[in-house]
């Protein structure tokens, strides 16, 4: 009896030094969890755009763009204030409309993001910005209206050139590069056709040219009688300030009527996928511009493309820009030591950056980048061929 006593007290004492073992093992694993924890940071980052309808795929170049620089910063163990950042996309769908854009942008900013890329339009950006400055948020945008950044909004930046710089490219193409005899010009009364439109006229008037220009809403656009407008002026080289929604369509109503003339747009209509949607249309009298530098240019962008092209094929004009803006803005928070926008935004107005392919990117009082560039695009077997020596 009394072996078997010290038996069960023995068995007792063992089962009360395993659970002891136990607990202090659960406190131990608790608190390297908790350090773990403690060493890391969430970085939710709002990428806002046109994710369906017409300009879908420019809206979703911008997304995949970022999610391409997300993944790196995650894989890289990017740090921010000696903390291990874990950066997290969140999308919204502004369909391109001023409207939908302030929606977007306060569910965002509910949502808690400490900063936000987008948006595409410049009616849509101009429109949501005051929102953004109202809660503090920084926000990157493409659109290239000059009002953007001349709100006063200290939470506005421009990571590419200006309608003012892409204007005058564009300008200068038309006129000295492609030696028009006779021009027409028409835009789809958004603020960006509109403001861009403005811009290239001005060159076109220090070269004493009276060019006739039309502004015509979509909605009820009558392509077929405006091709004829156009032919009956025996213009040679049309310019389309607007959208790729307009510009497409008219395209095809030009060729189609046996219009063999130069077309020409900006950033809104200079996509692989532009070319695509045109069909034949977008043959080798067509001409574009990009506010922003290709990725064929730094070594980092030929890196850069071979990543975005295993995970969704061919880049589009805005992807390389949305992943350049957020390494940009990872890095202003980085050196601002915080994800708080308060603590960070002081280092994105004022500091350097590393622009993956951009190359380095600062930005002026205004919020504008710092020596934008403008590339031009010819349509040449259906590919998008860049033309340095037409800049």
């Amino acid at each position: 009896m009394v072996k078997r006593h010290s038996y069960q007290f023995g068995e007792t004492i063992m089962k009360q030094s395993n659970a002891h073992i136990e607990r202090i093992a659960c406190a131990v694993l608790a608190l390297v969890l908790f350090a773990a924890c403690s060493r890391q940071v969430t970085v939710k980052i709002g990428v806002v755009g046109p994710m369906t309808g017409p300009l879908a795929a420019f809206g979703n170049d911008m997304a995949k763009g970022s999610q391409v620089a997300m993944d790196e910063l995650n894989s890289d163990s990017f740090t921010i204030g000696g903390k291990t950042a874990h950066f997290v996309m969140l999308t919204e769908d502004d369909k391109a409309s001023p409207e939908e854009g302030k929606a977007a942008a306060q569910r965002l900013i509910d949502a808690g993001v400490v900063a936000v890329f987008g948006h595409l339009n410049s009616g849509v950006t101009i429109a949501a910005a005051p929102l953004y400055a109202k809660a503090g948020i920084p926000q990157l945008s493409v659109s290239t209206n000059p009002k953007y950044t001349r709100m006063g909004l200290k939470t506005a930046f421009r990571i590419t050139a200006d309608d003012i710089q892409q204007g005058g490219a564009l300008g200068k193409l038309i006129s000295e590069k492609l030696h028009a005899k006779s021009i027409y010009m028409v835009d789809d009364q958004t603020t960006f056709g509109v403001g861009l439109s403005d811009e290239v006229n001005k060159i076109f008037k220090l070269r004493n040219l009276v060019v006739p220009h039309e502004s015509i809403d979509p909605k009820g656009a009558d392509f077929d009688a405006l091709t004829q407008r156009i032919k009956d002026k025996n213009a040679d080289v049309v310019f389309m300030g607007g959208d790729e929604g307009f510009g497409s369509p008219l395209l095809k109503a030009l060729r189609k009527a046996g219009w063999a003339g130069k077309f020409v747009a900006a950033d809104a209509m200079c996509d692989p996928s532009s070319i695509k949607n045109a069909g034949g249309a977008a043959d080798s009298n067509f001409y574009c511009t990009v506010a922003g530098v290709p990725p064929s240019w730094l070594a980092a962008g030929i890196g850069f493309t071979q990543l975005y092209k295993a995970k969704y094929g061919a880049p589009g004009a805005y992807s390389t820009l949305a992943y350049d803006g957020i390494h940009v803005l990872a890095q202003a928070m980085q050196e601002g030591n915080s994800i708080d926008p308060a603590k960070y935004l002081p280092a994105l107005a004022t500091g350097s950056f590393d622009g993956k392919i951009q190359g380095i990117v600062e930005f002026d009082a205004k919020g504008d980048v710092k020596d934008g560039t403008v590339v031009i695009y010819q349509s040449i077997g259906g590919q998008l061929i860049e033309q340095r020596e037409m800049l």
